[in-house]
């Protein structure tokens, strides 16, 4: 049973989310009227992305629908649906494999899954406005490139990351972090780049120009280069629509917190009371990287309330989650640590306060843009507050009492 866990872990989530979406009180991409698949929405989308300029360059996810869909007789719907779901398990698969080869112990591994199914972009992928399309695709490339990195297979590399980005050409985001991590430069070697290194860069970097040829001939062969330029120039009122009122700024920096805010706070607290590793230090900075190059595009040329836009950055940080952030989120495993701060009347009072300001947070002042009755994002959003709130308390409370951030 030890060596199939992590194909039961992938399952049971695959069909979590599945459930979820299919959910009479839910409106999602996969369920009409809220009682059955919905097949025609599903096909117009297959074909919207088939025809509108932006989504026509990205054909794969597309290609692998409608190939499924003739060779098992299917609709597309359901094709949709079997063809997502399968690469939403098999990227699970391919984090634990990760984890694994960055030296995760195999509860670690399983952890950096389940961390993973439950990214508010994964576990809810295909609700309004998240509208999940190519990603699932897009990250299992991802990772398959990864893994070929960490394996030094090169030859590898280049295809998987070159179909990652024609999957979606945001996989170029990740390229600065690459280097980071799989090059062999540093500030100390800069200067004095070696031939190796020199090597590396080029093949880190090859699946770029590699795509500006794709695009190229595909812009010309469709004969869509009116259509993609004036889409391009239209990039910039997105800005607009994600802070032009009041509503629409929060729910876009709430999109950026319900993704990236609980790595980032963890990562926080667990640089304050404990060293990483090296290796895990060029996982962070290559995370933290590419959230600097990812968060202002998207903010920028893209509708923030599409949640799934920030999570490209967590690539890095999902099979090392275990190791980063497990010791953290110990800590809320304590029934002592529960006990302690109940018998103290100021931390008693401070999360009754803090319990009443995460739900006017949650519940009153973030108002997706798709109604709330249709999905549980705020429910969401009020268990990761809940939860941050209950660790910042048990961390005070420790220094505190203990002085040391560790100790039962």
């Amino acid at each position: 049973m030890k060596g199939y866990l992590q194909y039961i872990v992938s399952f049971l989530f695959v069909m979590l989310i599945y459930g979820i979406h299919m959910l009479p009180i839910s409106d999602s991409m996969l369920n009409e009227n809220n009682t059955k698949l919905s097949h025609v929405f599903l096909a117009s989308q297959i074909r919207y992305h088939q025809e509108f300029a932006p989504f026509a360059r990205r054909p794969l996810t597309s290609l692998l629908i409608e190939g499924s869909s003739g060779i098992f007789g299917i609709t597309l719907g359901e094709s949709f649906v079997l063809v997502n779901l399968l690469l939403l398990f098999i990227s699970g698969l391919l984090i634990y494999k990760i984890s694994l080869r960055l030296r995760a112990t195999r509860g670690q591994a399983l952890f950096n899954q389940v961390a993973y199914f439950l990214t508010f972009s994964i576990l809810f992928a295909f609700f309004p406005p998240v509208f999940s399309y190519d990603e699932p695709l897009q990250y299992c490339l991802i990772m398959l490139g990864i893994l070929a990195l960490i394996q030094e297979k090169w030859r590898n590399y280049v295809p998987l990351f070159l179909m990652a980005t024609i999957a979606r050409e945001s996989t170029v985001f990740l390229l600065p972090g690459l280097v980071i991590i799989f090059s062999g430069l540093s500030f100390k070697t800069i200067n004095k780049t070696t031939s190796l290194v020199k090597k590396k860069l080029f093949l880190l970097f090859l699946p770029l120009p590699l795509y500006v040829i794709y695009l190229g001939i595909f812009i010309w062969a469709s004969g869509i280069w009116n259509e993609t330029s004036e889409v391009a120039t239209n990039r910039l009122s997105c800005y607009f629509q994600n802070f032009g009122t009041y509503a629409s700024a929060v729910e876009s920096v709430v999109s950026f917190f319900l993704v990236l805010g609980p790595s980032l706070y963890f990562l926080y607290m667990g640089k304050k009371s404990w060293i990483f590793s090296a290796l895990e230090k060029k996982y962070v900075r290559a995370f933290l990287l590419a959230v600097a190059i990812n968060t202002p595009i998207v903010m920028v040329a893209t509708l923030a309330r599409e949640t799934r836009l920030f999570a490209l950055p967590l690539i890095f940080l999902w099979p090392l989650a275990g190791q980063l952030l497990g010791k953290e989120l110990a800590l809320l495993m304590k029934p002592g640590l529960y006990l302690g701060c109940l018998r103290n009347w100021r931390y008693s009072l401070s999360f009754m306060i803090l319990c009443v300001v995460n739900y006017l947070l949650a519940f009153k002042l973030y108002v997706p843009s798709f109604p709330s009755k249709d999905n549980f994002f705020n429910e969401y959003l009020f268990m990761l507050l809940l939860i941050m709130s209950g660790h910042f308390l048990f961390v005070d409370f420790l220094k505190r009492n203990t002085g040391d951030l560790r100790k039962d």
